[in-house]
């Protein structure tokens, strides 16, 4: 495999990841796009549906069609807050957070300590704000 060129090494970690993390959810029966939104509302429980579709740079259809699944899962329910009645928050439910808790962190945890092998902490720390930077100047007007 030829892994010379940065955007060749970047899409194929990439690549490798993401069908990593797919592979194991849907063995645990989640649907793709499902373990990165119950991730995210881990840690922003009752956020606003768009702001979903901004994070992860989807199209409002795909966030809802996603959101949908997941309601009909038990995992999420969608709200109204009093005083903003046309943004749409996004909760967990009870089960919702036992599946980011039990099945949810651990893949993603295992993903990034395979993917993270041999790696220091001081180079993990790197890495990260390398990524980081990357994303900001490919997202900057």
């Amino acid at each position: 495999m030829h892994l010379h060129t940065f955007h060749r090494c970047l899409l194929l970690a990439q690549t490798v990841m993401q069908k990593y993390i797919m592979a194991e959810t849907a063995q645990r029966g989640l649907l793709p796009g499902q373990s990165k939104i119950l991730d995210y509302l881990a840690e922003h429980d009752g956020c606003e549906q768009k702001t979903l579709g901004t994070v992860f740079h989807l199209e409002a259809a795909t966030v809802t069609g996603i959101l949908r699944r997941m309601e009909e899962a038990g995992l999420t329910e969608r709200r109204i807050r009093e005083g903003n009645r046309k943004s749409q928050y996004v909760f967990l439910t009870e089960h919702g957070k036992k599946v980011v808790q039990e099945i949810v962190q651990p893949i993603l945890y295992g993903a990034e300590t395979k993917a993270l092998e041999g790696f220091t902490e001081e180079e993990t720390e790197r890495l990260i704000e390398y990524l980081r930077r990357i994303y900001c100047n490919m997202t900057k007007g």
